[in-house]
């Protein structure tokens, strides 16, 4: 069952929410979802907790919001220590802490990216994890490729078998899509494969 949360942020870091967002031509909950998962063996100590949660009261500017998450990303926060504080309260000091000390693999614009969409023959196997784990985690899986394609993996495409294949619509970003530039028709779905067997490593 889904949790409704409701988190506040102040200004800036509300704007660098939305610049991910926009670059990866996503909405507010998968960059949510998505920040929450990447980041979820970081902990905060009461000290930074309270530092988080006074700026975003001192900020006059500050965003309140609500998100949806599923019980995979509820799970996350089950085990951390929150101290005194509320779920919502410690969800958006965690959020806020993320926006402000990850940003190295991190892209912002101010205006969402237009997409490029293609269809390419995928093994069957990653094309089911990789939904399998959208599923899950409530993250959509062109959220989940084009995070994975922000952070390629260097190899020589080749041209993949036929064998257990199946015909897989892919919707990158305009910046994304570049990967494919120089880069035979036939050799393209190795690139996609690739990329989820990246994202596959994230998860164990």
């Amino acid at each position: 069952m889904k949790k409704r949360f409701e988190v506040s942020l102040t200004k800036k870091n509300y704007q660098k929410l939305i610049g991910r967002t926009n670059f990866l031509s996503s909405n507010r909950t998968n960059i949510i979802l998505l920040c929450i998962f990447l980041y979820q063996d970081s902990e905060l100590s009461e000290d930074r907790i309270n530092e988080q949660l006074e700026k975003i009261k001192e900020d006059n500017e500050k965003e309140s919001f609500y998100f949806m998450a599923l019980p995979y990303i509820q799970n996350i926060f089950k085990h951390k220590k929150r101290y005194f504080f509320s779920l919502d309260e410690y969800v958006s000091a965690f959020l806020s802490a993320i926006l402000e000390e990850e940003e190295a693999n991190w892209e912002e614009l101010e205006k969402k990216q237009p997409k490029t969409t293609s269809i390419y023959s995928i093994d069957k196997d990653l094309v089911d994890w990789l939904g399998k784990f959208s599923e899950k985690t409530g993250i959509s899986q062109t959220t989940l490729l084009n995070y994975s394609f922000m952070n390629p993996i260097q190899f020589e495409p080749y041209i993949v078998g036929i064998k257990n294949k199946v015909r897989k619509g892919v919707y990158l970003t305009q910046s994304n899509f570049e990967r494919f530039k120089g880069v035979e028709t036939a050799k393209r779905p190795s690139i996609v494969e690739e990329q989820i067997k990246a994202l596959k490593t994230l998860t164990k």
